[in-house]
């Protein structure tokens, strides 16, 4: 991408005396490979390429994207939306100050995306596609994605941030029937690096993974549905973070609504609760966390915020306007798909870490006596309005006298995400693998990567089924 291009329209705001402009140019490169039973459904490559301007200008902002080559059009636009904006606004618009952040750096990878070619990358897909075969196994689809994100980010405060990054991940997905009866079965990988990926967990081990979760989960009993005590493993342990408490706590959508609303400094969890948010974990497990930025998309470094720091609400996610609003520091989370949408306040790494009193997975299955625990969590819905939850576990055993026991068919498990904060008795401290919780979450339309496997929780009571 021309960087004479990207001065000229910086240069172009600060003629218009713009009280704050940010220009946000992209070249990225993306390869998207499906396969179902056996077949290359759909395989793209290309690039994603433009630039986004934003202008802060009366307290209302404007924003408009377009080739970077037609940067003067592009800036029109963003002070046309810019008007109509100020016609709409109900309050000023400000910004918390933050360093001017002058940076270039370039994401590592062992094995370069370009260095493998799209063949290779089908016979990714393939493998983990014929590792799922099973005559009980009557629908097999894999997914590769790869994404080599290159972006230039400069304001008119004089940050300035050029930067690489690769993201790599594959699913699989597996359907298991007999009768009626229909089970999925899911896998995943990814990480912030290149395609060296394959060789930490192999595409077989992916499709195999996938396969199994679906024979037994097949092959189990119901749960009864009920109110039970459970221990939930590290993957749900992030999926409750992020989805029920972690969208709660971001910092543009608690101004007008939402259960933490109002409640910074109160007590919204048990005590040995620790809720965090870490764009800055770089490694989990020894795994590169797909959730990990250096810079959020505002220039704000990413870094290790405690939402909630022994059941106190500490702070919410925010943006440069959100901290301005609430008088917080930034917390690193103002993010964006693409050039072609504006910065929105997004999560990282989220997750449950023990306050106080850590305990070990044995410990808390102990602890818990007679339940149940749940593990590979996915999907499922949120209303952050309301503060309840449902998700999916892929795998469900009973826990019978401080053992775990029969395996049963996956399920759901409800709740109201405070309470269920409250009722948290146990976390542990040992991360789990990354590459369980990798996942793209959606937000207003955008995509963002996030995740990291933390540690088991125990709560006293949840519904589950």
């Amino acid at each position: 991408m021309s960087q004479d291009v990207v001065d000229k329209a910086l240069q172009k705001l600060q003629d218009l005396q713009i009280p704050y402009g940010d220009i946000r140019a992209e070249n990225s490169l993306m390869t998207q490979i499906r396969t179902v039973n056996g077949r290359v459904e759909a395989s793209t490559t290309g690039i994603e390429s433009g630039v986004g301007i934003r202008i802060l200008n009366e307290g209302a902002w404007g924003f408009a994207y377009g080739p970077l080559e037609k940067y003067e059009d592009v800036i029109d636009m963003a002070l046309k939306a810019n008007k109509l904006n100020l016609k709409q606004k109900k309050k000023d618009i400000s910004l918390a100050k933050v360093k001017v952040v002058e940076d270039n750096f370039i994401g590592e990878q062992e094995k370069k995306l370009d260095d493998t070619g799209f063949d290779e990358k089908i016979e990714f897909t393939l493998e983990a596609d014929k590792a799922q075969e099973d005559d009980m196994i009557k629908s097999r689809t894999s997914f590769f994605r790869e994404v080599l994100r290159r972006m230039t980010l400069v304001t008119t405060e004089g940050t300035k941030i050029v930067y690489e990054v690769p993201y790599v991940m594959m699913y699989a997905l597996s359907v298991a029937r007999e009768g009626s009866e229909t089970i999925e079965g899911r896998s995943r990988i990814g990480h912030v690096g290149g395609v060296e990926l394959v060789d930490i967990r192999s595409p077989s081990q992916l499709g195999e993974k996938a396969k199994e979760r679906a024979l037994e989960g097949l092959k189990a009993p119901k749960v009864k549905s009920g109110r039970y005590p459970v221990v939930l493993d590290g993957t749900i342990n992030h999926l409750f973070a992020h989805e029920a408490a972690g969208h709660s706590a971001e910092g543009d959508f608690v101004q007008t609504a939402g259960v933490l609303r109002g409640k910074l400094g109160k007590k919204v969890g048990n005590p040995c609760v620790d809720l965090i948010d870490d764009g800055s974990l770089k490694k989990s497990a020894g795994i590169n966390s797909f959730g990990y930025i250096k810079y959020d998309d505002e220039g704000v470094p990413g870094q290790k915020n405690y939402v909630i720091k022994d059941g106190i609400l500490k702070t919410y996610l925010t943006d440069r306007s959100s901290s301005n609003h609430f008088d917080l520091k930034p917390t690193g989370n103002s993010r964006a798909e693409a050039y072609n949408v504006p910065q929105i306040v997004r999560m990282t790494n989220t997750f449950i870490f023990p306050a106080k009193d850590p305990m070990k997975h044995e410990e808390l299955i102990e602890k818990i006596r007679n339940g149940f625990l749940l593990m590979q969590g996915g999907g499922g819905q949120v209303d952050p309005i309301k503060g309840t939850f449902n998700f999916g576990a892929a795998e469900l055993y009973e826990i019978k006298n401080g053992e775990v026991g029969e395996r049963y068919r996956p399920t759901t498990i409800a709740g109201n995400t405070l309470e269920t904060l409250l009722k948290i008795t146990g976390v542990s401290p040992e991360m789990g693998d990354p590459l369980d919780s990798i996942g793209f979450c959606g937000k207003d339309g955008q995509s963002a990567p996030v995740g990291v496997t933390a540690g088991w929780l125990a709560v006293k009571n949840i519904v589950v089924g």
